[in-house]
């Protein structure tokens, strides 16, 4: 089997390179200011949907799921 290694080197401020296996990817972060979520409420958002994902999968009646 092959074997891929990632390694994460940042070029600037806001571009990073990810080495994923023989490919580089140079991603470039960029945020909306006028955007209204905080990162909190991002972070929340995506945690809760991803709780919700693994309970729903769990195939637990909904009563029975703990929250």
């Amino acid at each position: 089997m092959n074997e891929t290694t990632t390694a994460a080197v940042a070029v600037s401020g806001s571009v990073s390179e990810y080495h994923i296996g023989h490919t580089i990817y140079r991603v470039k972060t960029v945020f909306n200011p006028a955007f209204q979520q905080s990162l909190s409420d991002i972070l929340a958002r995506l945690i809760t949907a991803d709780c919700e994902k693994m309970l729903g999968e769990s195939g637990q009646e909904q009563d029975k799921q703990a929250v």
